[in-house]
């Protein structure tokens, strides 16, 4: 009987020099995938910085049309009926172009820098001035006793103790205007619609409302409502893009 064949003996790789394999290749994958990032952001800010000459013509003729917009201002009549105490204003999609200065700074003022941002005013004159600066900016009414109530309730925020608080309990408001003969949340909206002596001091203690989008979005909106678009004037009907926002 033959003797067994005897198997060389395998060769064995170092532990160390496993350990240090596995670490470089770790460290060539992780490096492949940061060029990979690198090189797409890279590609991105390229692609973002590329604008064509139609896009400079276009900004231009939108900045000279809004010059002449605001030129026809001093012409512009804007009627309201005299019973309406109370304008709900809400600022919606950035649509006319390079925004102007004073545009801006009217937004800033109403509290309305960010898209679907709405508030309550007072029907002044000098309420309306603003509201014929910005207008393509934003759109506006008459709000019903029922839509400002609706939205005191469900979007109401106030500032207590420094910190934006829902207003979600009737103690906020008695701990806040019980010297005003405030005690409750339908306090509250009665004063804010009858533009009683307290409004100012309210409407600066709230924060604008922030509502979520009617379904589907604004449609036509760089066009009048008059003319089935977004901005400008609702009057009443106001009440019913109220609805469809709570």
């Amino acid at each position: 009987m033959s003797d067994p064949i005897e198997q060389p003996a395998l060769k064995t790789v170092p532990t160390a020099l496993l350990r240090k394999r596995r670490q470089l290749n770790k460290e060539r994958v992780a490096n492949a995938i940061e060029k990979k990032i690198q090189d797409k952001k890279r590609i991105g800010k390229k692609k973002g910085n590329f604008k064509r000459a139609e896009y400079f013509v276009n900004e231009s003729f939108k900045t000279v049309m809004n010059e002449k917009r605001m030129g026809r201002l001093k012409y512009k009549v804007v009627k309201i009926p005299e019973t309406v105490n109370i304008l709900f204003i809400m600022r919606i999609a950035n649509i006319a172009g390079p925004m102007p200065q004073k545009v801006r700074k009217i937004l800033q003022n109403l509290r309305l820098m960010e898209m679907s941002n709405a508030v309550l005013v007072q029907n002044t004159e000098n309420t309306i001035e603003k509201i014929k600066i910005v207008e393509p900016y934003i759109t506006w009414g008459y709000p019903s006793l029922r839509s400002i109530h609706n939205l005191i309730f469900k979007y109401g925020y106030g500032e207590v103790d420094g910190v934006k608080s829902a207003l979600s309990s009737n103690v906020i408001i008695e701990n806040q205007f019980a010297k005003q003969g405030l005690l409750c949340l339908d306090d509250v909206v009665k004063e804010i619609f009858g533009a009683g002596q307290h409004f100012e001091l309210l409407t600066k203690f709230m924060y604008p409302f922030k509502l979520t989008p009617p379904k589907g979005g604004f449609r036509r909106v760089a066009e009048h409502f008059s003319k089935n678009g977004a901005w400008g004037n609702r009057a009443e009907k106001a009440n019913t893009l109220i609805r469809k926002m709570l």
